[in-house]
């Protein structure tokens, strides 16, 4: 992040919730900023995503409470000094949001402490989270929220011109293969929509997930490939066969954990690769949507790591060059 964005930033959030970032640790995604505070029971988390509308705010608090019934390593945002939940100002004309949270205890899951008893626990959080969605599914709930299809649509509007037409092409061949999966309940409902390692703390053997400022209607699985996707090139499996990584030293333990709480067939996971790339075309493009409002980090290294995995016939060998 520049100095100039940085510090305008201290300077709005330094106001709305009385914390200092020059004192936090900061993480960085395609979707949101992170400001860790060390030993302390707080963070706060940027999001530069378009501006929601009161009904999808209010949304995705009355989900969060109802999953927090089921789980309560589930984090809800505190308010902020004026009492709100969610803070929004202008920096340079981009449009910021703000929450903080105060419950998330732990820290950020390092990939040399990842273990299969890991893996456990995030598959029965993330089943927990996809049981209670189909039981609303089930029930006729439906929040306010956005359609993973129409809002990937949308986001290819506002930056497929900026695309190689070759990678544009691919995105939109994935978006189609993605649609065209039939959305059965048990297996398409609301989602977390940003299921990462960087979004959740690590306590012992209890994950402490927070933002879900990006929790939209999409098929479950997109959530399951966000964290595998998130394991993979965080660097864990590193020097070894990544197909090999995935299906033998991951997704078993995942999978234990995550039909604790969540019913599937044995053709529930058939189509985690294809979700794999799903991620990828979305993460390039939220790169790209981001890349010229002050983040320093290598973005062109990044996007061509994606890319690879997305352009390759088998996504896992693609990630494999860009390692």
């Amino acid at each position: 992040m520049n100095e100039h964005l940085k510090q305008q930033l201290r300077e709005a959030l330094m106001e709305k919730f009385g914390l200092d970032i020059d004192e936090a640790v900061f993480r960085f995604s395609t979707q949101n900023y992170a400001f860790i505070f060390p030993e302390k029971p707080y963070m706060l988390r940027v999001s530069i995503r378009p501006k929601r509308s009161r009904a999808e705010l209010l949304s995705e608090l009355m989900w969060v409470d109802d999953l927090k019934q089921f789980k309560e390593t589930i984090c809800e945002p505190s308010p902020s000094l004026e009492g709100r939940l969610l803070e929004e100002f202008e920096i340079d004309g981009q449009l910021y949001r703000a929450s903080m949270f105060r419950t998330a205890r732990g820290k950020i899951k390092e990939t040399v402490d990842m273990t299969p008893m890991f893996f456990i626990c995030a598959g029965d959080l993330l089943g927990t989270i996809h049981h209670v969605s189909t039981d609303e599914e089930q029930l006729g709930m439906h929040y306010k929220r956005a359609d993973a299809s129409t809002a990937f649509a949308a986001l290819i509007d506002r930056v497929g011109e900026r695309m190689p037409a070759d990678v544009l092409a691919k995105v939109r061949e994935v978006q189609g293969r993605v649609d065209a999966l039939p959305r059965e309940t048990g297996k398409y409902g609301l989602c977390h929509g940003d299921f990462h390692s960087n979004n959740f703390f690590v306590e012992a053997n209890n994950i402490w997930l927070f933002d879900f400022d990006g929790c939209i209607y999409t098929y479950y699985l997109y959530d399951v490939a966000s964290f595998m996707l998130s394991c993979l090139t965080s660097g864990y499996g590193y020097g070894k066969d990544l197909k090999t990584v995935l299906y033998q030293e991951i997704m078993p333990y995942f999978q234990i954990g995550y039909k604790l709480n969540k019913e599937c067939d044995d053709h529930y996971f058939d189509e985690i690769e294809l979700f794999i790339q799903y991620r990828l075309a979305l993460s390039i493009m939220g790169i790209m949507e981001i890349e010229k409002i002050g983040i320093d980090v290598d973005l062109g290294r990044v996007t061509a790591f994606y890319t690879a995995g997305l352009m390759a016939d088998h996504v896992l060998e693609g990630l494999a060059v860009g390692y």
